[in-house]
């Protein structure tokens, strides 16, 4: 069969004949049943060669890696010392990877302790360290598969006025739980720290977290005596107003769809609001407690039944900026 250089690695095996049958050659064997042009001098020369020319012209110019096998025999071998010497000039000029290969618990020359070396102390059990040395000649590393980063520390993420992005990323995900519960009242920290768990967040972070939240006002909490945890906590509208902001598309759009819905019918309250315009019962009660907050809207509220924002009038002001 005719080999494809392009595409096959040729690699130098430079040894000792004293470790061939017990090693080098069934080396060589598998290095080529891998797909490997293996090198090695028994193979190539024929009565009337040159020894020099084949091991300096066609073996150690052409390859593409060179290995040296490490042993008592071949660390006194004048032969491996100057194919080595040979090696070393290519690893410098032409970048050829030289892998050292010790048997018998050899000790390595002073020259080799710089480069990594594959130890083989089973000469009839070596896969592992076999799949390095190909991985090596082919340049190849094996890692594992890479994650996506922790979603607190993606670049893309943008921190909340004041906060850190772990605390962005925190506190996002209790409001995005507020608004899955369709209230304002108690989150629970050990909802929290299941679901932050799963990307990597611990218990200690969302606990300092909560300290910070709770200094720049954007919870509450709600301590209980015993040893520090994530506690459970409510959202200031301050908290929940900076979320809507930054994390929440078309915000203004949905604040201006629901001034002029109240422009229009003027009494109404925020479960008829959130089912006209299709947006979640919390985002809805948050925009009518904003309004109410500026002086745009008045409303009476009651808790029978789920809270309830009713809208009976609507300022001058808010219909002017409407109309205009």
């Amino acid at each position: 069969m005719i080999e494809d250089s392009a595409r096959i690695p040729k690699v130098f095996v430079s040894h000792t004949s004293a470790d061939n049958e017990r090693f080098v050659l069934p080396f060589a064997e598998k290095l080529r049943a891998a797909g490997i042009n293996a090198w090695v001098d028994q193979w190539e020369m024929l009565p009337g060669d040159s020894v020099i020319e084949k091991i300096w012209e066609e073996g150690l110019k052409a390859c593409d890696a060179f290995v040296v096998v490490l042993s008592e025999e071949s660390l006194s071998s004048r032969w491996v010392q100057e194919e080595l010497n040979s090696g070393f000039v290519k690893r410098i000029q032409d970048r050829t990877r030289l892998i050292p290969v010790r048997l018998d618990n050899v000790k390595v020359p002073e020259v080799l302790r710089a480069i990594v070396w594959i130890d083989i102390d089973d000469l009839r059990s070596y896969e592992r360290q076999f799949e390095r040395i190909v991985n090596a000649i082919h340049g190849q590393y094996t890692r594992p598969p890479l994650g996506p980063r922790p979603a607190h520390i993606r670049p893309d993420v943008a921190a909340m006025d004041g906060l850190a992005p772990i605390d962005s990323t925190i506190f996002e995900r209790a409001c995005r739980i507020s608004i899955e519960q369709g209230h304002p009242d108690s989150i629970s920290g050990k909802r929290l720290v299941a679901e932050l768990n799963r990307q990597g967040i611990s218990e200690a972070q969302i606990v300092e977290t909560q300290q910070v939240l709770e200094r720049q006002r954007y919870i509450q909490i709600f301590r209980v005596l015993g040893p520090p945890h994530a506690y459970d906590f409510s959202i200031t509208s301050f908290g929940f107003d900076q979320f809507a902001r930054t994390r929440i598309a078309d915000y203004g759009k949905l604040c201006a769809d629901v001034a002029r819905l109240l422009v229009r019918h003027e009494s109404m309250n925020n479960h008829a609001v959130a089912e006209a315009l299709g947006m979640p019962i919390r985002i809805a009660e948050h925009i009518l407690e904003s309004l109410e907050g500026n002086g745009l809207i008045k409303f009476s509220k009651s808790i029978g039944g789920g809270l309830h924002l009713d809208v009976y009038w609507v300022s001058p002001e808010l219909r002017r900026e409407l109309e205009g």
